[in-house]
């Protein structure tokens, strides 16, 4: 049986990216394009070996018999109910990330889900990222034993580099701004890795770049998680060299757990050298080798997150009803009800708890 994807929403920075991972999949035999901006749909088409057709309207495409899976790449305001429209139609459902401006605008889609139990998965690749997914395995193995301490850093290239008129720096159309769009990466990273959730927020957020933008491009988050550990966040549009634009901007990443029994630390982009991912352990399975580095060495792979991301996508293709995604929308709600918790604590100068819904 033939798998045909449609991607919804050719104009976001990640479009581009997404339709060379579905080119790249054998798993997909063809694309459905759909957008309103008919030079968008034109250009796209044109890079498309599996184009199966182009046209302005979800309604009309979705109704397809022969598109199973449906790929949404919208601005923030606009995903939520256009999610609802493909779960509707029973189609399988991915969504770029943050996958609506607020929980609550959420809560529509997971509403639909209910009624409608189709696969759906949002686009935290990080999870898939093998650093990532080491870290993963060496902490549920009790590498560092009891979490104590967590430290985040998302810093990319300004905003200036980035096309300051696009929607996602502005308000109405993303809700948020460095927090929404990279730093939701790490707060998610940090659910995926320990299991923990963050439930206490202080956030200091600011516009500083002198862009006419009118969301934060510089963040900084102090929270606990579930567990009791103490940690923060460093997210900003603050590198001045780099490349323009999203692929290969520049970054300065890093995401460090500390525990009762040692660290477990992942750390590249500007300035960073050695191995990108560091265990230092005094637990009994580690001690003989007390520091330890991993490195990495990406296999060549197109498409958005390379072949983590096509293994990713393979892994939300291969989803029946039921079945576990790489990250599902009680994932995407989680991640949402701490961007809620920091918008509040910004606004209202204190900490605050984050409201988690029950689902």
């Amino acid at each position: 049986m033939e798998t045909i994807v449609l991607l919804d929403g050719l104009t976001h920075p990640h479009a581009e990216m997404y339709l060379e991972t579905l080119e790249a999949l054998d798993e997909v035999s063809g694309v459905v394009l759909v957008d309103p901006d008919q030079v968008a749909r034109d250009a796209m088409s044109e890079k498309s070996r599996k184009l199966r057709g182009a046209g302005p309207d979800l309604d009309s495409a979705i109704e397809r018999w022969d598109v199973s899976h449906v790929l949404v790449s919208l601005p923030n305001a606009s995903t939520p109910a256009e999610l609802v429209r493909v779960i509707e139609a029973r189609k399988s459902v991915f969504t770029e990330k943050p996958a609506a401006r607020s929980a609550a605008e959420f809560t529509p889609v997971l509403n639909a889900l209910r009624r409608r139990p189709v696969p759906f998965a949002v686009a935290y690749l990080n999870r898939g990222a093998p650093p990532i997914v080491e870290a993963r395995e060496l902490y549920r193995a009790g590498a560092i034993g009891r979490l104590m301490s967590v430290e985040l850093r998302m810093v990319t290239t300004r905003v200036g580099m980035r096309n300051p008129d696009a929607w996602l720096f502005h308000r109405e159309q993303a809700g948020g701004g460095i927090l929404a769009w990279l730093g939701c990466h790490w707060l998610d990273a940090v659910r995926f890795i320990t299991g923990e959730e963050i439930v206490r927020i202080q956030a200091e957020l600011g516009t500083l770049s002198g862009e006419a933008i009118d969301v934060e491009d510089t963040a900084v988050l102090a929270f606990r998680t579930s567990g009791g550990a103490i940690g923060s966040l460093h997210a900003g549009y603050l590198l001045a060299i780099g490349n323009p634009g999203y692929r290969s901007a520049g970054h300065d990443i890093s995401l460090i757990l500390r525990g009762s029994d040692g660290l477990i630390q992942y750390s590249v982009g500007r300035g960073h050298e050695g191995p990108p991912l560091v265990l230092e352990s005094l637990a009994p399975r580690w001690r003989s080798a007390s520091r330890r580095g991993f490195q990495f060495t990406p296999t060549p792979a197109p498409g958005y997150g390379g072949l983590a991301g096509l293994d990713f996508f393979r892994q939300f293709l291969a989803a029946g009803p039921g079945d576990p995604t790489p990250a599902d929308a009680v994932d995407a709600l989680r991640v949402l009800e701490i961007l809620d918790a920091a918008y509040r604590s910004a606004a209202s100068g204190c900490a605050v708890d984050v409201e988690h819904r029950r689902v």
